[in-house]
């Protein structure tokens, strides 16, 4: 038995098959591994071996048979793998990526899904397909077409298998839902019927393929918000358990999610603590005597002294993540030798599942805003060289970039001082200490500090050393991470004096000092930055108006499963849908934004701004405060250029504007030395 984390490093078997441990890493491709190519490129390959070699006992690829969506630019389709099963000269690589899995003692299967023949879908009616293509009619399938439609699963699913996959998983959540024109045979009304047809699948692949080869369903544990008009929407958990106790048979393996994208996709607006619903979705169905199938919640999960405790339970019996698996590259390393505490908290940005800014048409890119080595697992070989020799290195500047510098320096042997001028630790994360929803960051803040205190780094608080202090100590290189500073700017009058002094507080002077802020708040720019305070803000007591140039408040906001999704608002359409709705929405009774409109000038309280047809209008608050973007402190790095003989830049201060950023410019510059 595993010393540490016993229940997490248990295996478990399945038939003849033996996974060895409870970790499952889901569907969950990053978009720009792969390029043009049919067969799976060199980087989409070994990133999947290297989350097998991680610790996860199941890797999960999912499988984009139309080549079509790979033309889609609406959404992320078209950055996804498209690999070509039917051809032998992708089928070598594709055998490879099984075997490289296989090599850490792990599985490969492959999510999938029914095909029908052209023109039917099991009930009919619209055929949805990737955003920005028509939809299609089809017709409900027929009873005598259905053995083609199992027999051709079962042919594409043994392709895999001859491939090396270990087995297949579906997502059925769709059609567990009513549909707007239900069947009135055995394959429609309640939802084991819905979901007949791919129990059928399962049964055929089972027999065809043996009970070792591993089966997997992916469903929601209720989805309460289904289909519009006078079908009912959605289901229930009872509805979830009738088709878990249906699925015992063929099913090994149930992947229960959650009712809908904000929460599947949790962010730290949208859940903080306790118990993630998914846990108690999976502690029904096991006291409902549902025994003969694998329960594995997912959503998020990542702190394994929380997961080892589900699985003791016996609430659940494996447990699917990526994240973690994403933001840490030596989680299951850590997990054998007992290193919890030195885990990569996750941000919970979601931007592993892509991001889009509304300044740019298209940018889908998944990354990792607190793991560097995302993405270039096949190049780390020619980008990371071990140093030369050991050194004495000064980082100045203590924020999240700074600290990050130090720790990689310090884990490469050099010796580590880390000067920072002022009494904390984080720099511009200080925000992090006030923000309800800013939990994520604090969490991450507090571990670098705990890291440069594993590793020795000698941190001196209240020391803005000089160059000559650098020169003195005789340092070999001086990294400077001096970050940014928020700027007010010079287009709005008021915000100075004759002498130069500010008369107005930027955002980032308001962070813990709300109670020196009067009732009424407005706040000039309405960035990201922006709308975080003025939520800290109401939640405060404050009200808060924004004023934006833009056409919308938020447009540098990620688009994609973050605070523009951060929770449902329900329709007043009657249907009892929603539709996800940004966080700031929450606040609506005391958040009020104004947009495309010029800030012209302050004076005490009272604000003047031009709206687009150049009228003037007044606004009186009892605060003012300016989100006026940052500028980087280049002057303030560029002091320490000839303190040492080696000199670096890293951060905002070299230009880098955000976590993601500033941590990959921290490995690579630690990198030169």
């Amino acid at each position: 038995m595993s010393r540490f984390f016993p229940a997490l490093q248990k295996p478990v078997r399945i038939g003849d098959t033996v996974l060895k441990n409870r970790m499952v890493f889901p569907n969950a491709s990053p978009h720009f591994l792969q390029g043009p190519e049919e067969y799976p490129a060199e980087g989409y390959r070994t990133f999947m071996a290297n989350i097998a070699k991680n610790g996860a006992a199941i890797v999960t690829i999912a499988e984009w048979a139309d080549p079509h969506d790979r033309t889609v630019t609406e959404a992320d389709f078209g950055h996804m793998q498209y690999f070509d099963i039917h051809n032998a000269a992708c089928q070598n690589y594709m055998s490879q990526m099984a075997d490289e899995v296989h090599f850490y003692g792990s599985k490969l299967i492959v999510s999938t899904d029914i095909k029908y023949p052209d023109g039917y879908t099991l009930n009919g009616g619209p055929s949805f397909g990737p955003p920005g293509t028509p939809h299609k009619m089809t017709k409900p399938l027929p009873k005598e077409m259905m053995p083609q439609v199992i027999d051709a699963f079962v042919d594409k699913v043994r392709k895999y298998r001859n491939l090396g996959y270990d087995g297949v998983t579906m997502r059925l959540d769709m059609m567990m839902q009513p549909s707007p024109k239900e069947r009135e045979d055995e394959y429609g009304g309640n939802v084991v019927n819905r979901t007949r047809l791919a129990l059928e699948c399962y049964r055929a692949v089972k027999k065809a393929l043996g009970k070792s080869f591993i089966t997997e369903a992916q469903v929601a544990g209720e989805q309460p918000m289904g289909y519009t008009g006078e079908t009912p929407n959605g289901y229930k958990l009872e509805d979830t358990i009738a088709f878990a106790r249906e699925a015992q048979d063929c099913v090994d393996i149930l992947q229960i999610r959650e009712k809908d994208m904000t929460i599947s996709h949790p962010t730290g607006y949208t859940f903080h603590k306790g118990e993630h619903p998914t846990i108690g979705y999976a502690r029904a169905i096991k006291d409902a005597g549902v025994t003969d199938i694998l329960l594995e919640p997912i959503g998020g999960f990542q702190d394994p002294v929380e997961l080892e405790g589900y699985l003791e339970e016996g609430v659940c019996d494996m447990i699917g993540m990526a994240r973690a698996f994403f933001c840490e590259p030596e989680y299951g390393k850590k997990i054998a030798e007992g290193r919890a505490d030195e885990i990569t908290p996750c941000l919970w940005c979601n931007k592993c599942h892509g991001t889009i800014l509304a300044e740019k048409p298209d940018p889908w890119i998944t990354v990792c805003s607190v793991n560097p080595y995302f993405g270039i697992g096949d190049k780390v070989h020619r980008l990371i060289q071990k140093p030369d020799r050991l050194k004495k290195v000064a980082v100045i500047g203590g924020g999240p970039v700074g600290m990050r510098a130090a720790i990689f320096a310090a884990q490469r042997g050099h010796k580590v001082t880390l000067f920072e001028k002022s009494d904390y630790l984080g720099g511009q994360l200080l925000h992090a200490e006030y923000f309800s929803f800013k939990w994520p960051l604090k969490n991450f803040k507090n571990w670098e500090v705990h890291e440069l205190d594993l590793l020795g780094v000698d941190v001196r608080m209240n020391t803005q050393p000089a160059p000559e202090d650098i020169q003195k100590e005789g340092f070999d290189t001086a990294i400077a991470a001096t970050g940014a500073y928020a700027k007010l700017p010079g287009s709005i009058k008021g915000l100075r004096d004759e002498n130069g002094k500010p008369l107005v507080w930027t955002c980032h002077d308001a962070f813990g000092k709300e109670a020196e802020l009067g009732r009424r708040v407005v706040i000039c720019g309405a960035s990201e930055t922006g709308i975080e305070t003025a939520m800290y803000l109401c939640e405060n007591g404050h009200e808060v108006t924004l004023l934006t140039r833009q056409k919308e408040i938020g447009h540098d906001c990620s688009k994609l499963h973050y605070i523009t999704m951060a929770w449902v608002k329900p329709n007043n359409d009657g249907t009892g849908r929603g539709h996800m709705a940004p966080a700031w929405e929450k606040y609506e009774d005391r958040l009020h934004g104004i947009t495309e409109v010029t800030t012209k000038s302050v004076d005490g309280g009272t604000v003047v701004y031009e709206d687009k047809d150049g009228n003037e209008h007044t606004i009186k608050a009892d605060s003012v405060l300016i989100c006026g973007g940052s500028a980087p402190e280049v002057d303030e790095a560029l002091k320490y250029a000839d303190a040492a003989d080696q000199f670096l830049m890293v951060g905002d201060c070299n230009g880098r504007g955000n976590i993601q950023k500033g941590m990959r410019d921290a490995l690579a510059k630690v990198n030169m030395i």
